[in-house]
């Protein structure tokens, strides 16, 4: 139930695939929680209530302080974060954040009519429910902004759903502004999996984790139900950094007695880029990294979100081992070529790590600027930070490193 890099659907055969990969990476543990996970919601009420978000969770002695704590000492940073698509992840459904036409409009696939209006100020759609008749349900959330934009539906239990009709939020010009199904070429019935009530689209077990900070799942086997829980609705700066609460005692109190900080009290400092520059080899026409990078804490860090894994235990934050809770999907058949080039939806992780680049130092910061969330640089001017456009590259490309180096225009 995440949304794809493009507003289009993938069929059933990959969906299949993608879930036996996932299901038989994470193994043993993992899969004994699937089989207690939620299977079959019960029947869908007309409306909803929205799940409470939390106040600051307590970790440990820690606590999450939320984003807007940051903002007074770090106005740059929180200034480029407030309109990232992390920022944007999740919202509250009201007039400012929902991007789909909700005047009426009405959308028909197979049969089914989804027709999406207002009704007192609340944003509305009537579809076919679990039991597959039509149904009035209030739409709770927006789930992501670009290039589509999902809504979400609460129905007992505390089961959140994910409609599949979503809104395509590209410019008209290239095809957007338009309700689409995430699954076009057929038929879902809703004793499917894949229908809009089932497990598979599912946000407190598909999605939550990485559109929320500090999710709490709350799962009860005993009653299938959920009392889902988050510090902060979207991606917050404590979701990179970790909970605040340490840190933002030691900054008040360095304020106050005019000192310096005596640390960062945060659970993980991102500074494997500190002090290390690249030098481009005019001969080779690559860069070389000053000093080697010793750790692989950002890399991991945006690993949470930005890696096809599976969830196998609950309570982490940033600093804190990827792999004692996230099993990861590696290079298997069905999710890459036979090249080692994605083929499914296996987002950036393991083929960043199966790259050159990896090899020789790269971070994800040294690409991507991460408070906003945008590159570093247009087209191939990013590459054209470490690599020369005036030298073939050809024979040392790996096969997750093919760029055309020739087309960059050096200033």
């Amino acid at each position: 139930m995440t949304s794809t890099p493009q507003p289009q659907a993938r069929s059933r055969r990959r969906s299949v695939i993608a879930i036996a990969a996932a299901a038989a990476l994470v193994g043993i543990v993992l899969f004994a929680l699937l089989r207690s996970g939620p299977r079959h919601p019960p029947a869908p009420s007309a409306t909803g209530t929205a799940p409470a978000p939390a106040a600051a969770a307590p970790t440990g002695s820690l606590s999450f302080v939320g984003s807007q704590a940051c903002a007074s000492c770090h106005r740059e940073e929180y200034a480029r974060w407030q309109g990232s698509q992390h920022a944007l992840a999740m919202q509250v459904a009201d007039e400012k954040t929902v991007l789909g036409d909700f005047s009426g409009a009405t959308f028909r696939s197979f049969g089914v009519t989804t027709r999406f209006f207002r009704r007192d100020g609340k944003f509305m759609v009537r579809t076919e429910g679990a039991d597959g008749r039509a149904a009035d349900f209030q739409v709770l959330h927006t789930f992501g902004v670009y290039p589509l934009q999902q809504y979400l539906v609460e129905l007992p239990g505390g089961h959140v759903q994910a409609l599949s009709v979503a809104w395509d939020t590209r410019p008209r010009e290239q095809g957007g502004q338009r309700w689409f199904h995430l699954y076009p070429n057929e038929r879902i019935d809703p004793r499917d999996e894949l229908h809009w009530t089932q497990r598979q689209q599912n946000w407190n077990y598909m999605c939550a984790d990485c559109h929320s900070t500090n999710l709490q799942k709350n799962y009860d086997a005993a009653t299938n139900t959920y009392a889902t829980r988050w510090s902060e609705i979207s991606v917050g700066c404590e979701a990179c950094h970790g909970p605040g609460s340490d840190h933002l005692a030691i900054a008040n109190r360095a304020a106050q007695n005019h000192t310096a900080m005596e640390r960062s009290g945060l659970t993980v400092s991102l500074d494997e880029r500190h002090g290390a520059a690249w030098t481009i080899d005019r001969q080779s026409g690559n860069a070389t990294r000053s000093k080697p990078r010793s750790t692989e804490k950002e890399i991991e860090v945006c690993a949470q979100c930005h890696a096809r894994r599976g969830q196998f235990s609950g309570g982490y934050h940033a600093g804190k081992p990827f792999t004692d809770y996230y099993s990861p999907s590696l290079l298997t058949r069905g999710l890459y070529h036979a090249d080692g080039q994605q083929h499914d939806e296996v987002y950036n992780w393991g083929s960043f790590l199966s790259s050159r680049m990896y090899s020789k130092g790269v971070t994800c910061g040294d690409c991507h600027e991460p408070h906003g969330a945008q590159l570093r640089a247009a087209g191939n001017a990013l590459c054209a930070q470490c690599h020369l456009a005036s030298v073939d590259h050809a024979g040392n490309v790996g096969v997750n490193d093919r760029f055309d180096f020739r087309a960059v225009q050096l200033s």
